[in-house]
């Protein structure tokens, strides 16, 4: 959920089986803009609210990185290729500096979330891995990442941890 600055009341990202991600705004139940970012049904989005920058994964091969600018248009930021498709969640680290996501080919992968760069793919889990999310309201100085598998596991990562 989005508080924008102009006191029009809270915004939600919602992502659609078409592709697109809409932006509502949520007390007059109105939509405010829609844009196709992806080919296939959207899994999963995160957006950093400071940086007014979203992030999506689908079922394809495409990590969308999009912008929301002054008039609350919606504009394609970078397109990230992955080798493999399926992406079934994606989260921004609190500190704004990493964006892990969760793939359907066994794997986290790490980007930096600045330039959407990659930097890490984690390897553990034997099947889809179906969530991601990080420690930081819990332990900050830890930096510790959770992700969730079909394989009925769960790994725990340090991930760039404050030293």
């Amino acid at each position: 959920m989005l508080k924008p600055k102009s006191g029009s009341g809270p915004l939600l990202f919602v992502g659609y089986e078409d592709g697109s991600i809409a932006l509502w705004n949520v007390l007059e139940h109105r939509l405010m803009r829609r844009h196709l970012f992806h080919k296939e049904p959207v899994m999963s989005l995160d957006f950093d609210c400071d940086n007014a920058r979203g992030v999506s994964g689908s079922s394809e091969n495409i990590l969308n990185v999009w912008n929301l600018d002054e008039q609350q248009d919606l504009k394609t930021y970078k397109a990230q290729e992955l080798v493999n498709p399926g992406i079934a969640d994606v989260r921004i680290r609190q500190d704004k500096k990493i964006l892990a996501t969760a793939g359907w080919d066994y794997r986290v992968r790490i980007f930096g979330w600045k330039k959407v760069k990659p930097l890490a793919v984690l390897q553990y889990h034997t099947s889809t891995v179906h969530c991601v999310s990080f420690s930081d309201h819990i332990i900050p100085e830890e930096r510790l990442l959770a992700a969730g598998s079909k394989d009925q596991r769960i790994s725990l990562w340090s991930i760039y941890s404050q030293t």
